[in-house]
């Protein structure tokens, strides 16, 4: 009998799938956070003086999060587990950055 190879293994043992699985649900959980508050930044800033800058914003942030959990989810089904964990890692560093600017439309 000889050695399974790594790539065997993983197909063997069904650890394919749960990588998959954890980049799908990482990479939805990136999406979501950068998608959506993107989007509320924007729909924030467009407001004027009347106030609706509270109104789009909002709309932006329920869009923008369902746009980035779909985005999010398709990412990590076709790039898998190190590329989605290093965009995570990306995206989590710019929202913790307080230098960085507000995004406008």
């Amino acid at each position: 009998m000889r050695e399974l190879t790594s790539v065997e293994m993983q197909n063997v043992s069904g650890a394919g799938f749960f990588d998959f699985i954890g980049s799908v649900v990482v990479g939805a959980a990136a999406g979501i956070t950068a998608f959506g508050l993107k989007w509320a930044m924007s729909g924030g800033s467009a407001g004027g003086v009347l106030g609706v800058g509270i109104i789009s914003g909002g709309v932006g942030l329920i869009v923008g999060a369902v746009v980035g959990l779909v985005d999010g989810a398709l990412y990590g089904a076709m790039n898998g587990w190190e590329t989605t964990a290093g965009w995570f890692n990306n995206i989590v560093e710019n929202q913790l950055d307080l230098g960085t600017g507000v995004i406008t439309a």
